[in-house]
């Protein structure tokens, strides 16, 4: 009984000797090792583990200096497939590969969010592409950062932010900066689209309830406004009532402005249809028109008249 106490005794001392053991490898006992080739085959002698280089081959195209690899092979060193991560000392940048027998097989670089920031550079002066926050909120847009230059770049902004312009999506430009932080966005959207009302502001978010609301001018190689009520041709009809002119000028008098035409206040305050004021605007030319028409019936009367008193006078004087 004493012996068997013993041997036990014995065994676990061993088991918890090894369970206290820490296991160790690579330089300084780090658990990571050099390979300056990422590419590596399994029955070349390549492992599984962490390794770093300061000299990468077969690392992301361009990789020089110190880099990180993360190798994650097959169990049979003959079986030559791999799954890699791989960075660099100096950046936040992420790659990942799976090298399916292949030691050149290209890189992906992963897409990482940096303070709620997703970018993606470009080549020349900070150009890049980013999907990210716009304020605190919870609102997000796109960015669009291209050159003018080698030394300068402008941006163009998308998003939809309720604190910026409400509700909707807004396309927002910055013009020609030497750095990010340079950028200046114009304090207006170049455009909005409504999320309430579907309507289009240019140049401004607030449509008014207007389909499209453009602040500033514009230039229209052709405009069409499609006329909403009956255009005024009935004005030569047999029956319309044609205002007199003495009516007209009695209105005129009292009110400072044509009949059936806004004022000056009105127009100031409430703006102008242009489909509406083209068809009052014509409706006042045609009566304007029959005005003339008999007007100058009175007249060529009136010249008839005096032919004839001519005549007579000259036969009186025979």
């Amino acid at each position: 009984m004493k012996k068997l106490c013993l041997l036990a005794l014995l065994a676990g001392s061993s088991v918890a000797a090894v369970a206290q053991t820490n296991v160790v490898w690579g330089d300084w006992n780090s658990r990571t090792e050099y390979r300056n080739d990422a590419g590596l085959r399994g029955d070349a002698g390549a492992l599984s583990g962490f390794f770093q280089t300061n000299a990468p081959v077969n690392y992301p195209s361009g990789a020089t200096s110190w880099w990180h690899l993360l190798d994650v092979r097959h169990a049979n060193a003959a079986n030559n497939f791999a799954m890699q991560f791989a960075g660099s000392f100096y950046d936040q940048d992420l790659y990942f590969r799976k090298t399916n027998n292949d030691p050149a097989t290209p890189w992906s670089k992963v897409v990482l969010q940096r303070g709620g920031l997703i970018s993606f550079p470009g080549v020349y002066n900070f150009e890049q592409f980013n999907i990210g926050k716009d304020g605190n909120n919870g609102a997000y847009a796109l960015e669009f950062v291209n050159h003018t230059s080698i030394n300068q770049s402008y941006g163009i902004r998308m998003g939809a932010n309720v604190d910026r312009f409400g509700h909707g999506l807004y396309f927002q430009g910055a013009p020609g900066a030497d750095n990010y932080a340079a950028l200046n966005y114009a304090a207006n959207p170049a455009l909005f689209i409504s999320a309430l009302d579907n309507t289009v502001g240019i140049g401004t978010h607030q449509t008014a309830g207007y389909q499209l609301a453009v602040a500033g001018s514009m230039i229209a190689e052709r405009v069409k406004v499609k006329a909403k009520g009956a255009w005024p041709d009935y004005v030569f009809e047999k029956d319309y009532l044609l205002p007199s002119l003495k009516s007209t000028a009695a209105f005129i008098q009292q009110h400072k402005h044509l009949p059936e035409m806004p004022s000056a206040k009105e127009v100031d305050s409430a703006g102008l249809d242009l489909g509406d004021m083209n068809a009052r605007l014509l409706k006042k030319v045609e009566e304007l028109t029959l005005h003339l028409i008999r007007q100058q019936e009175e007249i060529e009367k009136l010249q008839q008249q005096n032919r004839q008193i001519l005549q007579q006078m000259q036969q009186m004087k025979k």
